[in-house]
């Protein structure tokens, strides 16, 4: 049988096979990955329409997320590695292939299967993979969930390198991809909030600075041209969220792993990590004054001011700098939007309840 006949063949197989439960007899997954296999190697990448190369991406990705060996993780892993060198062409199969290597060291990590050494195989597979992913984008969520399961696996120094590597994915992400307005940019900054929280659990490197991993995220914000300013607002004002909650004295979550000191355990009461936050929250304040007047849209201008003041007011305890930092942007409001503006008013009322209006500025 030749060409589109067997690939339809393929597809019904992989189709059939998968549709209702997990696939967790030997005989099976080895035939339903040679049908794969076939399948990907029946692929013309120079001819095939897009939409069947997905098609045949998805059913491969979805026979992978079905596999199941139950409790030999070993022997999971194994196939995995199979499946990464077998299906190179197909960037979903990737995608999958590194999800589901994490999942074994969540699988593990649950059931107190505490071989290092498997769990370091496992953050391997995915490190290795993720670069072969065209899309930055995706690497970059790609490292970040390899991170949180690196850390959650008590493995702080594999999370710093996939951070890092996470960084420079970032600095690499263009949501223009050759059109006038960036695409998903949703989901970019969904990304980049994931980071942040992310942030919060990984212990402050001393050496590095403990604030370093938030100024490259500035850093890189701040060189990429295709920002808009409504986008770089938003992540100031969740780049000012995170600082105030590496302030705390009790943070509001930690890593799971025992081993795994919290930066309120590491840096408790030491009046220089609290310095480095406050030195870089002030950075950070400006650049969000500085952004939100460059919105070239007015009522735009006038909610971003509003997010902007909110997040202030939520992060900081009420005193002199911060209260100046409120009245400004409430200044901005009121010359975009009308007196009725609902968000105007309610906001207005929050910073009088907190205090951080004077009278008369309201």
């Amino acid at each position: 049988m030749q060409g589109s006949s067997r690939t339809i063949i393929n597809m019904r197989i992989l189709s059939i096979a998968t549709r209702n439960s997990c696939v967790r007899d030997p005989t099976t997954i080895q035939f339903l990955f040679e049908v794969s296999r076939s399948l990907h190697d029946s692929i013309d990448l120079s001819t095939i329409k897009e939409k069947e190369n997905n098609h045949s991406a998805h059913l491969v990705s979805r026979f992978i997320h079905m596999v199941d060996y139950d409790s030999e993780v070993e022997r999971h892993l194994d196939f995995l590695v199979q499946c990464r060198g077998a299906f190179g062409s197909m960037s979903e199969v990737k995608e999958m292939i590194v999800h589901s290597s994490n999942l074994l060291v969540v699988k593990a990590t649950r059931n107190d299967i505490s071989d290092v050494i498997f769990v370091k195989s496992c953050i391997a597979c995915s490190e290795v993979t993720i670069p072969s992913i065209p899309s930055h984008l995706k690497q970059l969520n790609l490292y970040l969930e390899t991170a949180e399961v690196a850390l959650m696996a008590g493995l702080v120094s594999h999370s710093d390198g996939l951070v890092d590597s996470a960084l420079r994915c970032l600095h690499n992400v263009d949501l223009l991809e050759g059109s006038r307005m960036p695409k998903d940019i949703d989901g970019f900054q969904s990304t980049l909030c994931k980071l942040c929280s992310l942030i919060v659990m990984i212990p402050g490197n001393i050496e590095r600075g403990v604030t370093s991993i938030l100024r490259n995220v500035f850093s890189i914000l701040s060189s990429l041209s295709w920002m808009l300013p409504s986008m770089k607002a938003k992540v100031l004002c969740a780049l000012i969220l995170t600082v105030a909650a590496l302030s705390q004295n009790n943070l509001l979550y930690h890593a799971i792993h025992d081993e795994v000191m919290g930066n309120d355990s590491l840096f408790y009461c030491d009046q220089q990590y609290l310095q480095e936050l406050f030195s870089f929250s002030t950075v950070l304040l400006q650049s969000l004054i500085d952004t939100v007047l460059q919105e070239p849209i007015q009522a735009a201008q006038g909610n971003l001011a509003l997010d902007a003041c909110n997040a202030v007011a939520a992060s900081f305890e009420v005193c002199q700098g911060a209260s100046e930092i409120c009245s400004t942007l409430v200044k901005i409001a009121k010359l975009s939007l009308s007196s009725n503006n609902k968000y105007l008013q309610s906001t207005i009322k929050f910073l009088n309840s907190r205090g951080f209006l004077q009278r008369g500025e309201s």
